[in-house]
This record gives C-alpha cells, sequence and structure tokens, in this order.
C-alpha cells in the first residue's frame, strides 16, 4: 500500500511538470513579447530556489563545508558539459557529409545551437531534481503516510512554478512548444524512478540526498549566471525603465518563491 501511495504522489508531480501546457494558447507573438518577462522571472525563482530551499535543505543531510564543495563541482561540471554540448553541436552542423555527393545538406546556425545547449542544461538540472524528489517522497512516505501526504503537497507547490518557469526557458533555447512539454514531462519521470529505487533501496540511501542536493544548486546557479542573465543583458533597453521591469520581475520571483518556501509545512 505504501508503494502505491508513492507512486501516485510521484505521478502526480509528473503532471505538474505540464504546467506550461497553460501557456501555449498564448500564441507565438504573444509568447515573444512576454518572454522577456518571464526570464526575469525565472532568474528569481532559481535564485530563490537555490538559496532559499536547495542549499538549506541539502545542509540538512550533510555538513555546509561538503555541500558548497558539491556545489562548486556542480557549477564546473555544468560548465564544462555546456562547453562539450557547444562543441559537439557545432560540429555537427552539418546533416550530411561532404563525401555524400549530396548537394543538400542542411546547416545549423551556431548561435542558435548555442542557446539551444542551455536548454539541455535545464533538462540535466532537473533530471537530477526530480529523481531528488523522489527520493524524498518515498522516505517521507516510509516514514509516516500523513508525512508523505503533505510532503507530496508541498512538493506539488513548489514545482509548479519552476516547471512554468522551466519552460519558458526551453522555449527561449529554441525548443518548440511541443517538444518542451514532451522534454519536461519526459524528465519529471525520474521523480518516479528515484522514489521506486528509494523504496527498495531505503537503507543509507539518505547519505546521498545532501551531495546531490548541492550539484543541483551548482548546475542552477551556472544557468542563471552563463544564459539567463547575459539574456537579460542582450534584451536590455534604452533607459532605467527597463531595468526597473527586470528586477521587479527578478524580485517577484524571489517573493513567490520564497512565500512558497516559507508556507510548506517542516
Amino acid at each position: 500500500m505504501i508503494l502505491l501511495y508513492i507512486v501516485l504522489a510521484t505521478i502526480a508531480e509528473m503532471i505538474v511538470a505540464l504546467a506550461g501546457i497553460f501557456f501555449v494558447f498564448l500564441g507565438s507573438e504573444k509568447l515573444k513579447r512576454y518572454l522577456p518577462y518571464f526570464i526575469s522571472f525565472s532568474v528569481g525563482t532559481f535564485l530563490a530556489v537555490v538559496f532559499l530551499n536547495i542549499l538549506p535543505e541539502a545542509m540538512k543531510y550533510s555538513s555546509p563545508d561538503t555541500i558548497l564543495s558539491y556545489t562548486l563541482a556542480g557549477f564546473l561540471f555544468f560548465l564544462l558539459l555546456s562547453r562539450f554540448l557547444h562543441w559537439y553541436h557545432h560540429h555537427e552542423k552539418r546533416e550530411c557529409s561532404p563525401e555524400d555527393g549530396s548537394s543538400k545538406c542542411v546547416r545549423v546556425d551556431d548561435t542558435r545551437v548555442s542557446i539551444k545547449a542551455s536548454g539541455y542544461l535545464v533538462l540535466a538540472g532537473d533530471f537530477i531534481h526530480n529523481f531528488i524528489d523522489g527520493i524524498i517522497i518515498a522516505l517521507a512516505f516510509l516514514a509516516d503516510v500523513n508525512i508523505g501526504i503533505v510532503t507530496t503537497i508541498a512538493v506539488l507547490f513548489h514545482e509548479f512554478p519552476q516547471e512554468v518557469a522551466d519552460f519558458f526557458i526551453l522555449i527561449n533555447a529554441g525548443f518548440s512548444k511541443k517538444k518542451a512539454l514532451l522534454f519536461n514531462f519526459l524528465v519529471s519521470s525520474t521523480t518516479l524512478v528515484g522514489a521506486v529505487i528509494t523504496y527498495f533501496l531505503a537503507v543509507n540511501i539518505d547519505k546521498f540526498i545532501g551531495p546531490a542536493l548541492g550539484l543541483v544548486a551548482g548546475n542552477f546557479l551556472y544557468i542563471a549566471a552563463s544564459d539567463l542573465i547575459p539574456e537579460l543583458q542582450a534584451r536590455h533597453g534604452a533607459g532605467t525603465g527597463s531595468t526597473i521591469r527586470q528586477f521587479s520581475l527578478i524580485l517577484l520571483g524571489v517573493f513567490i518563491m520564497y512565500t512558497i518556501i516559507i508556507l510548506m509545512p517542516e
């Protein structure tokens, strides 16, 4: 019965990964118009999640020195991964080789490819993050069903705005709306994987949660610092009005995540 509760809880979180579907009906032009605002909002949510939720939660499982070391390692790892993705796509920009004699080689714009790598990094971070959510949900239900239910509700409230932010980040990275929803949903399935593995291998698994969360924090910090904030700089308009709008939306993202976090039951 406990396993059934765990599976249902993780399926609920997987459904939340489709939160971006509410914005599919906006249309391409409206999406482009509102996208800069959601990028600003995403910066705030990412920073708030890292500093107000992920790192404090990680330090419940490991020492601050250990967590910060893994956060640094995560930042550097995803820096290398980003460079690798960019290098790989740069060398794959032709979909056929000169030897095949075809004159219909399709070339991919390098700038587009570079931006798209950031979308894969978001998915990589979510892959780990959702897997850890599955671990946390399973451990909560294994401790007590009521604790598991409350934890699941808290995780769902926590995930909704983040999944919406991820959806717009993927759109900005070059994914189509359908692919952004599909990839978000597929990556969210790691929640179920993490939960089921935890259920069957519950002994001593909690010691890995802290370091894993540190890696996720490093990933999110890298995305914010290397992709989202530079994107805001590129979209920065003339005058102070643009700065005020961007910074206000960043603060809004921080405030909403902070509100959700403080309302989450311990």
